[in-house]
């Protein structure tokens, strides 16, 4: 079941978890993986879900839709994970160092799928901010080794060069119907 955002809604920070949280009814609570050392200042006091926020999660979850075999839970937490990123997530400078050129780049347009080589491994991201040299991605592994003993977790943020940027093999597979 995807969801439609509703007048309802609320960004909160939820002190307890120490993470940004939408309140999506009552008795009804996501919990993003952000915490307070992540987010920009404004994002601890809260705010309402605004048009520009349902614009920019209708506009993912529509091309994350189109892109990932998962459930449709799953596609949803993935959305709404990238509208508290794009919305709240502190500034970033970019972490190429970490990733291989690529070959073939890939467009970088918000909601898109990429990958990223690390050298050893590849991971898939998706474009939370997508800018002209360089664009703000958000992990879909359950985690990435990085070198250096630094590992990146599931949703874990991370800014590079667009030149690292490879299209995504992982597509969903669509079956094409001729008339």
């Amino acid at each position: 079941m995807y969801i439609t955002p509703e007048p309802c809604w609320a960004w909160m920070y939820h002190h307890d978890e120490d993470k940004l949280a939408l309140e999506l009814g009552e008795d009804w609570l996501f919990l993003s993986p952000f915490s307070a050392r992540h987010l920009i200042p404004d994002s601890l006091h809260g705010a309402a879900f605004s048009a520009q926020h349902a614009d920019y999660y209708n506009d993912v979850l529509d091309r994350l839709r189109k892109q990932l075999p998962d459930s449709a839970p799953e596609v949803v937490q993935i959305a709404l994970n990238l509208t508290a990123a794009h919305f709240f997530s502190l500034p970033m400078m970019p972490k190429s160092w970490f990733f291989q050129t690529s070959a073939h780049i890939a467009y970088a347009c918000n909601g898109k799928l990429v990958e990223l080589d690390t050298g050893s491994e590849r991971a898939r991201f998706v474009v939370v901010d997508g800018g002209e040299q360089s664009s703000l991605l958000m992990l879909l592994e359950q985690s990435l080794a990085l070198g250096n003993k630094k590992t990146m977790k599931q949703f874990e943020l991370i800014k590079v060069m667009n030149d690292r940027l490879s299209p995504c093999q992982s597509l969903k597979h669509r079956r094409i119907v001729a008339a």
